[in-house]
């Protein structure tokens, strides 16, 4: 890495391995799928003024040496992928040397821990790779039948089980760092029909653990039970406003489409985010508290450090309803002169580093779920979630929610509305929270970055209840 370390202020090398595996079944067919291992390297040079990155799949010594040559050239030559301003915060300037990096590349190991080296790894009780692939099937099979067996009415359900193991290390001069991420992801989603048009409910759990998180728990089956047959009588609601009480899944919908791509500050860059002038302003309730945090046990969004080796801190997005900053990656934290979070994360190492959530989340608050909904004398209590679109330049959200519940005088009651679509502008929606539950649940999944650009994200808070528009 010499001639890196000669021609860059700043250098860093990331190497990465993952490996997946999914398995589906409905009553049709099973597919297993594997992806990967997939293993190579990106190597960045930063010269005060450029970044530059080349990526290598040959993790020989003698190919990392090549492509760091290569890094070399290209400041020489002038060719470049984005332009920056000053030096980059965080880690010290310089690089790993590419020998030092290609010993400690071993898929299933970091290197040693020493005074610059640190590992780390996620929890396990039960790792994945320990578990033979007739007994995940021998899972997903028995998660079938309790789908079809929820009522006669039940014509068909997918399972899905997905683990993920990722291997990252992580150096630039001031040291290196592994760590070591396994995912799992289990699903149920169950399909019923009494002769007229089809609904369906859905039940999943995951996070960064082991192979205990396959296992879907009594209490989600017990209510998918409850929904499934209350959905075929399910009507459309009347547009217009209601007090609503979001389920966690539903908060953390809202809260990763209004405080979560809003706040990517890569979107500040491109004055295609409203935020940006709102900072320090008040835009939601006194009650409103919104994170960011790659800390969080167990959420799937979890690491120990980016994918630019920024090591992972919580963010507090909203404090008592005030904007306080929003999340960053190397270049926009360099660009902007802002404070580093550990939010530069790439798809895989052969694509960018961009600004991206993690576990976003609203804060707890001290409100019982039932006082929310004693509380309320026409509404709807929000359910399951489908899907989530957002507009950071306008400030605008859209969800689509799988069914609601009614709410009649501070009462649930049997009535059930699905879909259910919530729109509004984010400040409005966000100063309407009045009341906040005490219990934080998190959902899991991936994000994409208009698109593309796929992450693995959680999503989730406590009970909420806000005025929303529906349709």
């Amino acid at each position: 890495m010499a001639r890196i370390e000669a021609t860059y202020a700043y250098g860093s090398v990331l190497v990465a391995d993952s490996e997946e595996l999914v398995v589906e079944i409905d009553r049709s067919q099973e597919k297993i799928e594997r992806d990967g291992p997939q293993r190579g390297a990106v190597l960045t040079g930063f010269d005060g003024r450029e970044v530059r990155e080349v990526a290598t799949v040959d993790l020989t010594p003698e190919g990392l040496l090549r492509a760091a040559g290569e890094l070399a050239e290209m400041a020489q030559s002038g060719s470049k992928r984005w332009r920056g301003g000053g030096l980059p915060p965080g880690r010290a300037q310089g690089a790993a040397t590419a020998v030092d990096l290609a010993q400690g590349a071993a898929p299933v190991a970091g290197p040693a821990p020493g005074a610059d080296e640190v590992e780390f790894r996620t929890p396990l009780v039960r790792a994945p790779a320990s578990v033979p692939l007739p007994e995940k099937l021998d899972l997903c099979r028995s998660h079938l039948r309790r789908g079809l067996g929820l009522d006669p009415r039940c014509f068909n359900a997918l399972v899905v089980y997905q683990e993920q193991r990722q291997f990252k290390i992580f150096a630039d001069r001031t040291g290196t760092m592994a760590q070591i991420i396994t995912r799992v992801n289990s699903g149920c989603g169950v399909y019923i029909s009494d002769g007229g048009p089809p609904r369906s409910d859905y039940i999943a759990r995951g996070g960064t653990g082991g192979y205990e998180l396959a296992v879907l728990p009594e209490h989600d089956w017990d209510e998918l039970g409850q929904t499934l047959p209350a959905l075929l009588g399910a009507e459309r609601l009347e547009p217009g406003f209601y007090d609503v009480i979001a389920s966690p899944a539903v908060g953390g919908l809202i809260a990763h489409e209004s405080f979560g791509h809003g706040v990517e500050t890569d979107m500040f860059l491109k004055d295609r985010a409203r935020s940006r002038g709102y900072l320090g302003r008040p835009v939601g309730s006194p009650i409103v508290n919104l994170y960011d945090d790659p800390t969080y046990p167990g959420g799937y969004g979890t690491h120990f450090f980016d994918d630019e080796g920024q090591p992972a801190i919580p963010v507090q997005i909203l404090k008592a309803g005030v904007f306080q900053g929003g999340l960053t990656d190397l270049y926009s934290a360099t660009r902007l002169g802002l404070p580093r979070t550990s939010n530069g994360r790439r798809e895989s190492f052969l694509r960018k580093a961009y600004a991206r959530m993690t576990n976003t989340y609203f804060g707890p608050g001290a409100d019982r779920l039932e006082d929310m909904i004693a509380s309320i004398e026409q509404g709807v209590y929000l359910g399951r979630t489908l899907s989530g679109m957002e507009d950071p330049k306008g400030w605008g959200i859209q969800c689509e929610i799988g069914w609601g519940r009614e709410i009649r005088k501070g009462r649930l009651t049997g009535r059930y509305f699905s879909p259910v679509g919530l729109t509004g502008y984010v400040p409005d929606l966000l100063s309407s929270v009045s009341m906040a539950g005490g219990e934080i649940a998190l959902d899991s999944g991936y994000c994409g970055k208009g698109f593309k650009e796929n992450v693995a994200v959680a999503s989730g808070g406590p009970h909420v209840k806000a005025r929303a528009r529906l349709s």
